[in-house]
């Protein structure tokens, strides 16, 4: 339903006849938040914005690898991009990137890609459910939102096998003590501390909403906790046409947007 994954990103979706120029950016930031997520914050050699939706994504190509698709964590009109990848030392760019990649080098990037962005005319509430890696392009949603003056009231469900995958907690926090219209909940399927809300984030959302008529939803994560917050969002009352989902492929970084 999804594809077939390549190397470490998501399955190429792109479609030749929507091929746009590409551009070169030069890495400036690498980090570690976790032992198999690196953080890269790069900026475009040209000088020129990288212009994007929030939500969208963008195709990199590092070092003569085949390209893959990474979503944008930074908000749109950014000077740096941002981009979070899970990299794993079977898969060659991901080995490269966990083993080789300096502050420095050269990529190449395309796009933007993707139809699950933020559609800043709706003015009814919205619920954001991300899983794993599927924070990146709800971050620069929910954070666009927040920024360009949106009030309505904004749900936001991060899911995590652990408690190292909620590494972006605090920045959640931070704007949910900045902005009074945004409830932000971290549910953990796996160990977690005391106190901590444990389960698997959607029936966390089933839980906490009888209805969901009227919502806007963006969806992101693994394919199995995305079709599983799909059902619940419809049995909630939420119409196909207010869900955008990004299904991320287990153990790469992205799958096939929708």
């Amino acid at each position: 339903m999804f594809g077939s994954s390549g190397d470490d990103g998501r399955v190429n979706t792109v479609n030749p006849a929507e091929a746009l120029p590409t551009r070169p950016a030069a890495v400036v930031a690498i980090e570690a938040p976790t032992a198999d997520v690196r953080i890269l914050r790069m900026t475009m050699a040209d000088g020129a914005p990288f212009a994007f939706r929030a939500g969208q994504y963008a195709q990199v190509s590092f070092a003569g690898l085949p390209p893959r698709d990474y979503s944008l964590a930074n908000v749109p009109g950014s000077e740096t991009l941002e981009f979070h990848v899970r990299v794993n030392a079977e898969r060659s760019v991901g080995r490269h990137i966990r083993d080789q990649l300096a502050v420095g080098d050269r990529v190449s990037i395309s796009g933007p890609f993707g139809q699950a962005y933020l559609r800043a005319d709706h003015e009814g509430p919205i619920v954001a459910v991300a899983g794993g890696t599927g924070l990146v392009p709800i971050r620069s949603i929910i954070e666009t939102a927040l920024g360009s003056g949106m009030g309505q009231p904004i749900h936001l469900y991060l899911g995590a096998r652990d408690e190292a995958e909620l590494y972006e907690e605090q920045r959640f926090l931070g704007l949910a003590a900045r902005h009074s219209n945004l409830r932000f909940v971290a549910v953990v399927s796996g160990p977690g501390r005391m106190g901590r809300r444990m389960g698997n984030v959607p029936d966390a959302v089933a839980n906490d909403f009888a209805t969901l008529a009227g919502f806007k939803a963006y969806v992101a994560g693994p394919p199995p906790m995305v079709e599983a917050t799909l059902r619940i969002l419809s049995s909630r009352g939420v119409s196909a046409a207010d869900v955008h989902a990004d299904p991320f492929t287990a153990g790469d970084h992205h799958s096939a947007p929708r």
